[in-house]
């Protein structure tokens, strides 16, 4: 048999052998004779074939003719349609209920089959009808449902039987339409369609993203916990390295810490002050408190760090601490608490107290009191660290700084001062007619004064009735940033002066007793021990110095920061330090040795 498109001619009677080629075994294709030697071929095979297969003869393609008698005898051969089979097929329906029943002659079977009405075409109108015998298409366009509209070349998409077409193009929107608003039209519509797909693949992908934050959220949230052993263990090696050091040189530790305990309290009862804006740690005269408050530090002595607080995603501006709680704060808007029992653990709560900087930060009575950028004063109980109430809206512009006395709670911001009864937490006074930002707070309660800085001046106020003004000292040193007060001595930190960034004043004449040199940056903490004989000052310049206020001499600068130092605590025998690098610091005092 042959092989026509991939179909197989179906022939009445089998070819003889005398019309095969003997070279490929089948019906001859364009046979061709080589007179040389008499023998046909195919003309393909003639010229692959370098030799006659039947006499081993040369095969020279240039003897080669056309061999029409054969060719002939090929033509007049009897075939079946091949849209068909024989008649017993087609009458058993052997081959299909409808076939083509003709019998062809070889040499016109092409001719009939291009136009056998019982050969396979596609419809016109769609691909999805399949093939349809030639006969049937007609009656099948009739009723196809897949018929388009007249105009769908202009865009219209509708399709259906051919009397629903008809129906359908007496009102179809697209007839008065112009080809040029039919393109137009279509664009349209393509690119609906594109913005339909943009926003299916945009929920996707919006879904994607949402999952993808859930497992950074778990991860971010794994970190931390990792973040939180590492510190602990690092907090357990700086001070088993401290008590090394000691033992080698033959001090005995005055506090021994158990296990992977590092502990603030033991025989500690202390609170820190607050810190303001890029700014000052408050600290009041302690010269009053029980004497088991009063630090046992002598001379010489220094500080070591034994371990960093790490969990702050942004700046630390102020610290405070209260109930055996160290409370963190500043521009991430959280406050983080860490236990100061056992400051290995890490990070023991958050609140998520404002939306924007926490610049102050104290507590009073029950209560953890935040301020900052948003303008408002926020409380919060100490024991759930839950919500309680707030002041919306309790100055104009940035709180700067704050400090508790008694039942009161002062406040700063641009020129203004202002005190607010603790109890109603209603506006008590405002204090007015100072010079730029009000950065600095510090309360002497047995003089019952209040301190605050500003530009170029320290104004002094009585603590009761309608907080008169009593004194104003002015210098010319700038901005003032911090400021801490004893019953000796104003300290003051400034920016501007690159010489005078410190300044002592006697608390009773007001008169400028000294400058100290020892930051390249603006002063933006200071605090005094509870005795008032030593202070710290934290500065721009990433460090912390210890100064003696006995002979005004600096002892020691401590250096552990990445960044700017911003408030400072003391705590009994320890000193933590917030700063711009995100971190917490904690140092302990040591005697020197000799």
């Amino acid at each position: 048999m042959d092989i026509v498109d991939n179909v197989q001619t179906r022939f009445v009677q089998e070819p003889s052998l005398h019309l095969k080629c003997p070279v490929c075994q089948q019906l001859y294709t364009e046979p061709v004779i080589n007179i040389k030697c008499g023998h046909t071929f195919c003309h393909s095979c003639a010229f692959n074939a370098t030799h006659c297969p039947l006499d081993g003869a040369h095969c020279d393609t240039s003897q080669l003719v056309v061999n029409r008698l054969v060719v002939g005898q090929i033509e007049d051969l009897q075939v079946y349609c091949r849209h068909g089979g024989t008649p017993s097929e087609a009458e058993n329906g052997q081959n299909g209920i409808d076939c083509c029943e003709e019998i062809l002659s070889y040499g016109k079977r092409e001719e009939h089959e291009k136009s056998c009405p019982y050969a396979l075409v596609p419809c016109p109108n769609s691909e999805l009808c399949g093939d349809i015998r030639r006969k049937d298409l007609e009656e099948h366009l009739l009723n196809c449902v897949r018929t388009p509209c007249e105009h769908h070349s202009k865009g219209c998409t509708f399709c259906g039987s051919r009397s629903a077409v008809e129906d359908h193009v007496k009102s179809c929107d697209f007839r008065d339409v112009s080809m040029h608003d039919a393109q137009l039209l279509q664009r349209l519509l393509g690119q609906e369609a594109a913005v339909k797909q943009l926003r299916t693949d945009n929920g996707r992908l919006t879904s994607q993203v949402a999952e993808l934050q859930k497992v950074n959220k778990e991860m971010t949230s794994h970190v931390d916990k990792q973040n939180s052993v590492i510190q602990g263990l690092q907090l357990q090696l700086d001070e088993l390295t401290a008590r090394v050091n000691q033992f080698s040189s033959g001090v005995q530790i005055k506090r021994p810490i158990s296990g992977s305990q590092l502990s603030l309290l033991e025989g500690v009862s202390s609170s820190s002050g607050v810190t303001g804006l890029k700014s000052t740690s408050v600290s009041s005269s302690r010269t009053t408190s029980p004497r088991r408050n009063m630090e046992k530090w002598e001379m010489p002595l220094h500080f070591k760090c034994i371990g960093t607080l790490r969990g702050h995603k942004d700046i630390v501006w102020c610290m405070t601490t209260r109930k055996g709680r160290l409370y963190s704060a500043g521009a991430d808007g959280v406050v983080k608490i860490w236990s100061l029992e056992q400051l290995a653990t890490g990070c023991i709560s958050n609140i998520q107290a404002h939306k924007n900087v926490i610049h102050c930060i104290s507590s009073w009575g029950n209560s953890l009191i935040t301020a900052g950028a948003d303008m408002m004063i926020s409380f919060w109980d100490l024991d759930t660290n839950e919500y309680k109430s707030s002041i919306q809206a309790a100055h104009e512009k940035i709180i700067c700084s704050m400090v508790v006395h008694e039942d009161l709670l002062i406040t700063s911001s641009f020129s203004v001062i202002k005190v607010w009864d603790l109890k109603t937490l209603t506006l008590k006074s405002t204090l007015t007619g100072l010079s730029h930002w009000v950065r600095a707070l510090a309360v002497n309660k047995s003089k019952g004064k209040l301190y605050s800085g500003s530009h170029n001046a320290v104004h002094v106020w009585e603590m009761k009735d309608n907080f008169d003004r009593l004194a104003t000292i002015d210098h010319e040193c700038g901005s003032v940033y911090s400021l801490a007060v004893t019953q000796t001595y104003i300290i003051t930190g400034h920016s501007e002066a690159f010489d005078k960034n410190i300044l002592l004043f006697n608390a009773e004449t007001h008169e400028v007793v000294t400058s100290l040199y020892g930051h390249f940056g603006t002063i933006t903490s200071l605090v005094t021990s509870p005795s008032g004989r030593f202070f710290f000052s934290a500065s721009q310049d990433s460090t912390i110095q210890l100064w003696s206020l006995e002979n005004l001499l600096p002892i020691q600068r401590l250096s552990r920061h990445q960044g700017s130092v911003n408030t400072l605590t003391i705590h009994g025998d320890f000193l933590l330090s917030g700063s711009e690098d995100h971190d917490v610091k904690v140092f302990r005092y040591f005697p020197k040795i000799q």
